[in-house]
């Protein structure tokens, strides 16, 4: 033994001094007093033998010394006196009985001696070591002070392992020490010298317990102490340090007792049924041994333990959790005091929680949890509402459905609804409920409510997939509640702030928290599917379609209960029902569902006379083999309500009959086959009749012995009476009357409708329910649900999110609404984030329709709702105009107005703001109808001024368009300082300017408000919003114009500031996505809106008819009327308002011609589309860009109807080169004047390249279209006497060649129609007196050579003889000398030349001989 010991003290030694410290306090005592010998020896108690190997420490053992039982003692650790004041009557203390009580110290003297013969402890019977001390230990006769002390050494001998499971004869000194520590006794004293000593045999009996030599001791034993130790644990009368002890001590004890649950081997659980505990102690009992005194000590003998005894195991953990059941069953309510069943609870908690995992392997004890546990953990948390004892319950029903959930299903399920419907002001209403935000009041405590809903919160805290988890288990279950979608919509109602009426202030803020972990663990998961680049896509799950029949088959039944026709065709139509007109399917179905079914109904549908066929088949799925009547009539009124008239009761008990004799025959039969068992009791083989009467007899029994109406109940032999003569003709055995009576008096035959809430429902209820529990085990064991992946669990997550989002979003918004804090705020707009995600995520378009329409209510910029600050602040203008504010020093400026002033001041509004465009660009900018909300805002913004409408530059600068007008703000204010200019004479200041005529200056306030706004909205992003929509699809694009269209403002009083401007802000951003889609419905569509604008301004007229062209242009159908009316518009204004826009006019009128284009044919016969490009043509600034866009398209342009107007176009064109003219005089003058010119290139250089270039072109017409040419030869005419020198000397010289080159074909046009029309014309031109130009020689030179080229044939003599005299004319006019010179000598010139030509001509000659005169000149022949 020695090798065991963990004391360095010799072992023998210490026991010897143990002894002697007991015996040596013990003579100290008065009853103990001796003298001499005796006093040393005391007495050969015990032979050698004895002391060596230990015998029994019984009664018959004490009784050899003279031990009485007449003094008081403690029994179980319980004190007992016989006058009940717990003062010993034992007067007699005198030294005369010493000889009765000397054994006990004879006893540790014997010990002493025996011990100092042996050299080691280990020899030494482990029995008898502890005798003396266990004597004292038991003996009523022994004060405090020794069995304190014995009780201490007691203690040393285990602690120090002097005593350990290999001392000798151990495992029968083990049942002795408890049986001594649980019937310890001794003298009362006071009470906390009493309260001390228990508390060590307490803390002894608990360290056997927790050591390892307790698996030596059998069930009894240790049940005997789990007995002792709640007996102190449940003794209001000990002190509260002495309970507080005990219950700390069966904490460990029940620790050690269901850890032993995992050593034990599952398939010997039922080995030995012999060491069950035969006798059940209730509590009650043992908290009366508290209350009892015992005259005597009570005979115990502990036999002796044989061998094969095995430790302690199921059996005494089987009553140790019954005592604990029976503790917590609430109709012991009275028995017991509320601490105690809260200490129950707290011990069944204990051991579920050391033992859930070994629990399911154990039936006997799984079937306690699940039955009995559960049951009365139900009753209490739906009656109880004191606190602590409510918190015990709930602490239980938490870790049970942590621990166990999967094998308590269907318990959990019935303690979750039963939690709800306490929680929640109107479960069966909670749809309408939270819909309508209406307060009912309920009966439950507003505490209890915290403490049923905080309950649940440790699940969702525990477990990130509780919902998801509850959902699979149950509401994807056929026959289960759809437990996980009402607690969320529990949980919104009790988040919402208004529940804190009914509740307390701390069930909103932990029902949030839920909906806030539901929400966030989806996202998590959803986060995680997006990282890993997978796309959602619905995959064939079982459960999920199961879940979607299940609720298809809800809607169904609930027709069904009120229109059986229609909820049949219904049921028909969903394919649960094949065939309508099969009875065998629609009585499988009856029986099947009828749980779901209304009973009512369903019995009236059976009774009736057509369903006869379908009552038999459905009474054909019964099985009432072994059953009484009464027993079968149960079953079957389980399925449905017996209908009220008399007939349809007849043929349901007519057909019941038949099935039940049908079944008694077949148990007949089988058992003819084989051998029948012996029985006291004869078989009772009733007829059709004899069932047919006594079930009618069953059932006016269960209504007269349960109804509370009937005074004088039927007795059993009024009931023998009733049925008399009814069995086949005789009479039923009276057994077999009395145990159908007994049963019906005992357990009514009830409808759960009829009784619902009463004790006998509950009762029914259960015993349904543990029915189906043993089914649902036997079929599929427990339910495990953590073997999903992620993707499989994001598959439950849509349909959860999808069933239950408009709940979830639209609290956490009327939190956001209510809530003052920004923390608040905060958190609720990122969890409305989560959920768009989440929606965005799996593809739920109306739920973000959802989320985006109300976020645009909450930015307060749709007009539908004002900001509630506006409410609260009574200090602010009542309306802030919309100011322009320049600041001078940085050219800074700002727009304040009402808008900007209450958003920015909103911090709400801004979040919401900036959250409604991040769901956006998350959804890709995907247009639905909801999207009018945010155009709303963004023409909002656009009237206040506050984003730049200028939204497609690269398209303004395209079609080389100005910036878009801006809104004009209703005062416009200079300030010299900059904005941050703050304090009080500011401030005052512009108080006191409210008052004057001036315009109203925004305060410094109003200003960091309106900065802001403008910070929120570039948070936001909204200008940028338009440049993500062009990159999406057609469709979007098609979609959004449609949209945006429908907001074209309409002209009325208040929008005349921005009317205009939003009209070409909206037709702008409209033309521009649609030049991107070219959908020729949008472009349709964008026409007509533009075409039935009216009253504008003529910028704006310009502007959109620009649009419209450019529509025109890119539209694939011909829209001949809408062209025409733009071109007449345009050509309708002035030269100036054409002007002033120029080149994006000319930009849309120049695509019109395009090659291929609908619109050519259209504009090239229109004389007006040609009349405002040869408008735009005379400007200068717009010459060269005229002439390179007809030099590109002449050919495309160019028509039998339309040269005319092309070539009076290039004349114009021509024309402007005559600014070239002003350059030259001043260098003519400057010459003159004699200075020095450095260079000589003209200023207007380009204008006169164009110029050139034209008449060029103007020549060159009749390449591509054969045309007039006396036309073209008058508009080359006409460039002749061009102011611009360089130009005339071009035109001069081009027109020459024109000519020559006629004059070598043979054209329409005479020689004689080209000088009358065309060139005389020039020449009285260049006569005018207006024409600065002068007469040009070149001009003569040139007619002259076409004359000379035509001759004399061609050309009348006539014409020459006109031509001479306009020569002379202009000779005469002309004051040019040199002039003159030249003009006589080319006109004699060319008279010599048609002479020589015609020399040989008589006639020719003649003609021409009369020009001699008119020149002065005399030819020689």
């Amino acid at each position: 033994m020695d090798d065991f010991t963990t004391t360095s003290i010799d072992p023998l030694t210490l026991v010897i001094g143990e002894c002697i410290l007991i015996s040596s306090e013990m003579r100290k005592l008065p009853k103990w007093s001796q003298n001499g010998v005796a006093a040393i020896l005391g007495g050969q108690l015990y032979s050698s033998r004895d002391l060596l190997f230990g015998g029994d420490l019984d009664d018959s053992f004490t009784s050899r010394f003279g031990i009485k039982n007449t003094t008081h003692h403690y029994n179980n650790g319980i004190r007992g006196n016989d006058n009940g004041n717990g003062i010993s009557n034992n007067n007699n203390n005198s030294g005369l009985r010493h000889k009765d009580d000397s054994p006990l110290l004879s006893g540790f003297i014997q010990l002493r001696i025996l011990l100092t013969d042996v050299d080691s402890l280990e020899r030494v019977d482990s029995l008898t070591l502890l005798q003396p001390f266990l004597l004292v230990i038991k003996s009523s006769s022994t004060s405090g002070h020794i069995t304190s002390l014995a009780l201490t050494s007691l203690a040393k001998f285990l602690s120090y392992n002097l005593i350990n499971s290999n001392s000798i004869n151990i495992k029968t000194t083990l049942p002795q020490i408890i049986s001594s520590l649980t019937h310890c006794r001794f003298e009362a004293g006071d009470q906390s010298s009493d309260d001390a000593v228990l508390l060590k045999v307490l803390r002894l009996l608990e360290t056997i317990i927790k050591s390892d030599i307790s698996d030596l001791l059998p069930d009894d034993f240790v049940y005997e102490v789990i007995q002792t130790c709640l007996s102190l644990a449940c003794n209001k009368r000990r002190s509260e340090v002495l309970r507080k002890a005990a219950e700390m001590a069966m904490i460990s004890i029940t620790i050690r007792i269901f850890s032993k649950l995992r050593k034990i081997d599952p398939p010997s659980i039922e080995k030995n049924n012999n060491n069950i505990i035969n006798t059940k102690t209730d509590t009650d009992t043992i908290i009366n041994k508290e209350r009892k005194s015992q005259d005597s000590i009570e005979s115990y003998k502990v036999k002796e333990q044989p061998e094969d005894v095995e430790p302690f195991g199921i059996p005494c953990i089987k009553e140790y959790l019954s005592i604990l059941i029976s503790m917590i069953n609430p109709s012991n309510q009275y028995q017991h005091m509320e601490s105690t069943r809260v200490f129950a609870f707290s011990l069944i908690n204990t051991a579920v929680e050391v033992s859930s995992d070994s629990l399911p392997k154990h039936p006997s004890i799984m079937s306690l949890i699940s039955d009995l546990v559960c049951k009365h953990l139900l009753q209490t948390i739906q009656s109880v509402d004191q606190p602590t004892l409510l918190y015990a319950a709930l602490q239980l029903f938490t870790t049970l459905t942590v621990t166990l959930g999967d094998y308590l299903k269907l318990q959990v399920e019935m303690i979750l609804l039963s939690i709800l419907r306490s929680i929640t002001p109107d479960f069966k209403n909670l749809d309408n409920d939270l819909n309508n935000s209406s307060i009912n009041s309920n009966t439950r405590p507003p505490l209890s409510k915290e403490m049923l809903i905080e309950s649940i919160s440790i699940l969702w805290t525990r477990s990130p997939i509780f919902f998801t988890n509850l959902f699979q288990l149950y509401d994807c279950d056929f026959d289960r509640e759809n437990i996980c979608l009402a607690l969320i919509k529990c949980l919104c109602r009790l988040s919402l702030p208004d529940a804190a009426i009914t509740s307390t202030d701390n069930v909103p803020p932990i029902a949030l928290e839920g909906l806030l972990t539901l929400i966030n663990g989806m996202n998590n998961r959803v986060k995680q599917e997006m990282k890993n680049g997978a796309e959602f896509k619905i995959n064939e799950n079982k459960l999920v379609s199961q879940q979607n029949k299940k609720q298809e088959f809800i809607e169904c039944i609930k027709v069904l209960n009120n229109e059986p026709k229609e909820g049949l065709k219904l049921l028909h139509e969903k394919n649960f029902i094949k065939n309508l007109e099969d009875n065998d399917e629609l009585a499988r179905f009856y029986f099947e569902k009828s749980g779901r079914l209304n009973k009512k109904q369903l019995g009236e549908i059976l009774a009736k006379p057509r369903n006869t066929e379908l009552l038999e088949k459905f009474m054909s799925l019964f099985d009432f083999t072994n059953l009484r009547v009464d027993e079968a009539l149960r079953m079957l009124l389980k399925s449905f309500r017996l209908p009220g008239e008399s007939q349809q009761i007849e043929r349901i008990v007519e057909s019941f009959a038949n099935k039940y004799v049908a079944c008694q025959e077949k148990q007949s039969s089988l058992a003819a086959g084989g051998k029948e068992d012996k029985e006291d009791e004869e078989k009772i083989r009733p007829d059709k009749d004899s069932v047919f009467v006594l079930s009618y007899s069953i059932v006016m029994l269960n209504t007269d012995l349960h109804n509370p109406q009937v005074k004088n109940h039927m007795t059993f032999e009024d009931y023998q009476k009733n049925v008399r003569g009814v069995y086949n003709g005789k009479d039923f055995p009276s057994w077999y009357l009395s145990k159908i009576y007994n049963s019906i008096k005992d357990r009514e035959i009830i409808m759960p409708e009829e009784h619902h809430g009463t004790s006998k429902w509950f009762d029914d209820m259960w015993n349904n329910l543990i029915t189906q529990h043993d089914i649902h085990l036997g079929s599929s064991g427990h339910n495990s649900t953590n073997d999903n992946s992620t993707v499989e669990w994001v598959q439950f997550d849509k349909v959860i999110f999808e069933t239950t989002c408009n709940y979830i979003i639209s609290t956490i918004l009327a939190i956001f609404d209510e809530a003052i804090d920004d923390a608040i705020i905060s958190k609720m707009m990122v969890t409305v984030d989560k959920c768009s995600n989440i929606a965005i995520y799996f593809k739920l378009t109306k739920i973000i329709d959802k989320i985006v329409e109300t976020l645009s209510h909450l930015t307060t910029l749709t007009g539908l709702r004002n900001s509630d600050l506006m409410l609260q602040d009574g200090s602010s203008r009542d309306v802030i105009p919309v100011t322009q504010i320049k600041i001078e020093e940085t050219s800074e400026i700002l727009t304040v107005s009402d808008l900007s002033v209450w958003l920015g001041r909103d911090f709400k509004a801004q979040l919401s703001t900036v959250e409604l465009f991040r769901v956006l660009k998350k959804n890709k900018f995907k247009i639905t109808s909801k999207w009018i909300n945010i155009l709303k805002i963004i023409l909002t913004l656009y009237e206040n001024c506050l984003i730049n409408p200028d939204l497609f530059l690269k398209f303004q600068n395209m079609q080389k368009l100005s910036n878009l007008p801006k809104v004009k703000p209703q005062f416009s204010i200079n300030r010299s300082k900059t904005l941050k200019e703050t304090g009080l004479f500011s401030t005052f200041s512009s108080f006191l300017k409210g008052y004057s005529d001036e315009p109203p200056e925004p305060t410094t306030e109003e200003i960091d408000s309106t900065l802001g706004t403008i910070n929120c909205i570039e948070k936001s992003e909204i200008p940028s919003l338009f440049i993500n929509i062009s990159q999406t699809s057609k469709e979007n694009l098609n979609n959004f114009i449609k949209l945006f269209l429908t907001l074209m403002p309409k002209k009325v009083k208040t929008n005349f500031r921005f009317y205009e401007s939003e009209i070409l802000f909206i037709t702008e951003i409209s033309v521009c996505l649609s030049l991107l889609s070219l959908d020729q419905e949008v472009i349709d569509i964008i026409i007509n809106k533009i075409d039935e604008l009216l009253s504008l301004e003529a910028d704006s007229i310009i502007r959109l008819n620009v649009y419209k062209l450019i529509l025109l242009a890119n539209s694939k159908s011909p829209m001949e009327d809408s062209l025409v009316k733009a071109i007449d518009q345009l050509h309708s204004l002035s030269k100036s308002d054409l002007f002033e826009y120029g080149s994006p006019i000319i930009t849309p009128l120049k695509l019109l011609v395009i090659e291929g284009s609908w619109t050519k044919d259209v504009v090239n016969h229109n004389t007006n589309y040609w009349s405002i490009i040869r408008l735009f043509a005379s400007s200068l600034k717009y010459t060269s860009e005229i002439f390179e866009f007809l030099e590109a398209n002449i050919k495309n342009c160019l028509t039998d109807s339309n040269y005319f107007l092309i070539l009076g176009l290039l004349d114009e064109i021509s024309s402007a080169g005559a600014i070239g003219a002003q350059w030259e005089q001043e260098l003519e003058r400057l010459i003159k004047t004699g200075h020095k010119i450095e260079g000589n290139k003209n200023t207007y250089e380009n204008i006169i390249q164009t110029s050139l270039k034209s008449i060029k072109l103007t020549s060159e017409v009749s390449d591509y279209r054969p045309i007039d040419f006396k036309i073209l030869i008058q508009a080359l005419c006409h460039q002749c006497y061009n102011p611009c020198n360089e130009v005339r000397l071009f035109a001069v010289k081009t027109l020459q060649g024109t000519l020559l080159s006629l004059s070598a074909n043979d054209q329409d046009l005479t020689p004689d129609s080209i000088v009358e029309n065309c060139l005389f014309p020039l020449l009285h031109e260049l006569m005018k007196p207006e024409n600065n130009c002068g007469i040009d020689i070149n001009v003569l030179k040139m007619i002259t050579k076409y004359l000379i080229s035509v001759g004399l044939k061609d050309l009348n003599v006539k014409i020459l003889s006109k031509y001479f005299k306009i020569v002379q004319l202009m000779i005469k006019k002309s004051s040019n000398k040199d002039f003159e010179d030249q003009s006589i000598e080319m006109l004699k010139n060319m008279f010599l030349i048609l002479k020589n030509d015609n020399k040989d001509d008589e006639e020719c000659l003649k003609k021409i001989e009369p020009l001699q005169d008119l020149i002065g000149l005399k030819v020689e022949g």
